[in-house]
C-alpha cells in the first residue's frame, strides 16, 4: 500500500518551471564537475586539454544560469520578499547565494582569460578550484530552493501572484 505524504503538494506551473530548470542546470553542472575531477587527477598536456573543455562548459553553463537567476531575482524573489516582510532573511540568503555562485564562475572565467595562452598545468588546476566552489554553492542552493523556497512560495503566493509570475517567466 502506498502512503501519500499530505505535506507534498504539486507546484503551480511557474514554480514547477523554475524547478525544472534546475534539472538541465544540474546536468550541466555534473558534466563540468566530472571534468574538474579529471583535471585534479591528470597531469601534463591532458590537464590543459581538459581545462579547455571545462572552459567551454562553464561558459555555456554561465549563460544558462544567468538567465535562470534573472527570472528568480526579478520575478519570484521580489514577490516573496513582499509577502515575507522586512525581518525575514530567506530571500536575502537566496540572493546572496546567487551572487556567491556568480562570483565563483566569473572568477573562473576572468582568471582563465587573464592567464590566456600562457596557461600551464598549475594555472589550470588552480583556476579549476573556482568551478568546484561554484558547483558546491549551487548544489546546496538548488536543494534549498527545491525543498524549502518553492514549497513556501506555493503556500504564500496568491493565485494572482502565481499568474503574474507565470507571465514574467
Amino acid at each position: 500500500m502506498l502512503i501519500e505524504d499530505q505535506n507534498v503538494k504539486l507546484l503551480s506551473p511557474p514554480l514547477q518551471k523554475l524547478k525544472d530548470e534546475h534539472e538541465s542546470l544540474r546536468a550541466m553542472m555534473n558534466r563540468f564537475y566530472e571534468i574538474t575531477e579529471e583535471i585534479e587527477y591528470e597531469s601534463g598536456p591532458r590537464v590543459l586539454e581538459l581545462f579547455s573543455e571545462l572552459y567551454k562548459q562553464i561558459s555555456s553553463f554561465n549563460i544558462e544560469l544567468n538567465a535562470h537567476s534573472k527570472r528568480e531575482d526579478e520575478g519570484l524573489f521580489p514577490m516573496m520578499d513582499r509577502r515575507l516582510g522586512d525581518k525575514d532573511q530567506t530571500i536575502g540568503t537566496m540572493e546572496y547565494e546567487h551572487r556567491k555562485a556568480e562570483k565563483h564562475l566569473r572568477d573562473f572565467l576572468d582568471e582563465a582569460a587573464l592567464v590566456g595562452k600562457d596557461m600551464d598545468e598549475y594555472d589550470a588546476q588552480t583556476i579549476t578550484v573556482y568551478a568546484v566552489q561554484a558547483y558546491a554553492t549551487l548544489t546546496q542552493h538548488f536543494a534549498k530552493e527545491e525543498n524549502m523556497l518553492f514549497p513556501l512560495a506555493e503556500r504564500i503566493l496568491s493565485t494572482e501572484e502565481k499568474a503574474e509570475l507565470e507571465r514574467l517567466l
